[in-house]
């Protein structure tokens, strides 16, 4: 995925595949690690973000 912004959205919805063009798969596949290893850290400190209408 072209657009950073877009996949850390989709991975936080909890989406676990997308389509994407072939010369994209080495920045999305690090991307997207990156981005899960960041929601690890999160909940790991207790910084977990929160959408406000699930309370």
């Amino acid at each position: 995925m072209s657009n950073p912004e877009l996949t850390e959205f989709l991975v936080r919805a909890g989406i676990d595949s997308v389509s994407i063009n072939p010369d994209a798969a080495v920045f999305t596949r690090k991307l997207v690690a990156s981005i899960e290893q960041r929601i690890m850290l999160e909940k790991a400190l207790g910084k977990v973000k929160i959408d406000p209408d699930e309370e």
